[in-house]
């Protein structure tokens, strides 16, 4: 794997669309049209967004489990899933 450097501004902005694609389903035809530019950051990008699923859905088991307050978290799975 080659490494990349991207300036914080363009970092920003990928968050931004891959974020905004994924609250509203699209994330998929995001990665797709990535992957046609640039498959390896599609793959990595990708398993960056696998990473957070499985963090986010650990992160609510853990608090469920321990009785906490899962309002913050439902709602980032909520608008991301």
């Amino acid at each position: 794997m080659s490494k990349r450097v991207l300036s914080e501004g363009v970092l920003d902005k990928f968050f931004n669309l891959f974020l905004k694609a994924k609250s509203q389903n699209k994330e998929s035809g995001w990665l797709s049209r990535l992957r046609d530019k640039d498959p390896e950051l599609a793959d990595i990008w990708a398993g960056w967004d696998d990473d957070m699923n499985k963090l986010l859905a650990a992160t609510q088991t853990m608090a469920k489990k321990r009785n906490l307050d899962t309002t913050d978290i439902d709602a980032v799975i909520n608008k991301y899933s």
